[in-house]
């Protein structure tokens, strides 16, 4: 009983952290941020959602959204995301996730690239003096325990590099987030699958890059998510809102919706609110026994391009 009042005290207090904070926080320091690789997100079927997914408490369970998440594992899951860039910019994801009991644990590795950069120097000139890559690391371990199903607080600790032509920087980082499912098992199915969640990502000390420090691209999140399942049909309908307000910049609202039937094919549809070059994304997933494959395409209407994500799946 204690642990659960104790739980439930601290999952609203992060949950109303987050909130006052999206709510009220005014931008005051757009674009002052390093490491801006951290905001990409890491599996195909979140992007598809719009990237809502603060309270997704599920078994994909990726740490990126909400480290409280893997709580939803059950057993062992492989996770390999590739994502496409417009300009050649490429992300690649591996995230391995175990559950022993009540406890989870979760490992990440991310690697981005960003080929073709010109390089000048102090001296103007109509040609680049060269042309030079970025590259970004972020290794992640994530820990995550539940209690009877309705509680869920999760912790990630992170290592991050970043290489630009011979100048590099590395730090550490640290995600707090929570989940609570208040109705599940009370019987009730028009609430039951209601769930709240709140996430705190990418706190950190400043990044040294050459003579000057920059901060971490932290972000405060609160969303809730809802399920409607019907068994007769054998379907699922999902419906996730998520506020996120970026430490660099304005609050932006998230919507995601998937449609699952047969617990085979599911669709996917999300929409941001407050962004200036994106708004609406799609994408669909398949499933075979323990394997999956989830694809999600996000078009920009700016000339840069699309994205593509394609993310492979498989439980033991």
């Amino acid at each position: 009983m204690k642990n659960k009042i104790f739980l439930s005290v601290i999952i609203s207090l992060l949950f109303f952290t987050v909130f006052t904070t999206t709510a009220y926080s005014k931008n005051d320091e757009s674009g002052t941020s390093s490491l801006i690789f951290l905001k990409f997100g890491s599996d195909a079927k979140a992007i598809a959602m719009g990237e809502a997914f603060t309270a997704q408490w599920q078994k994909s369970g990726s740490a990126f959204w909400n480290p409280a998440a893997i709580s939803g594992v059950t057993g062992a899951q492989v996770n390999l995301t590739h994502t496409q860039w417009f300009q050649d910019v490429t992300a690649e994801h591996f995230s391995a996730f175990a559950k022993t009991g009540e406890n989870a644990l979760g490992l990440n590795l991310s690697l981005g690239k960003v080929p073709g950069i010109e390089k000048r120097g102090e001296i103007p000139t109509t040609e680049p003096l060269d042309l030079i890559d970025a590259h970004d690391v972020v290794l992640s371990f994530s820990y995550a325990r539940s209690i009877k199903s309705k509680y869920s607080l999760g912790l990630s600790v992170k290592w991050l590099y970043e290489k630009i032509d011979i100048f590099s920087a590395n730090g550490f980082g640290f995600d707090f987030g929570g989940i609570i499912s208040p109705f599940a098992g009370s019987g009730n199915s028009a609430i039951e699958n209601l769930r709240f969640g709140a996430a705190i990502l990418d706190l950190g000390s400043k990044i040294k890059f050459k003579e000057d420090k920059y901060p971490l691209p932290t972000q405060y999140k609160a969303g809730a998510g809802y399920s409607i399942e019907k068994k007769e049909w054998q379907s699922n309908f999902t419906l996730n809102v998520d506020v996120v307000k970026p430490r660099d910049d304005d609050t932006k609202m998230h919507l995601g919706t998937e449609y699952e039937l047969y617990q085979v094919l599911s669709l996917r549809l999300g929409y941001q609110f407050g962004y200036n070059d994106k708004n609406i994304s799609f994408g669909m997933g398949i499933r075979y026994k323990k394997y999956a494959i989830d694809y999600a395409f996000v078009p920009y209407k700016s000339d840069l391009g699309d994205v593509h994500c394609i993310t492979l799946k498989a439980e033991f």
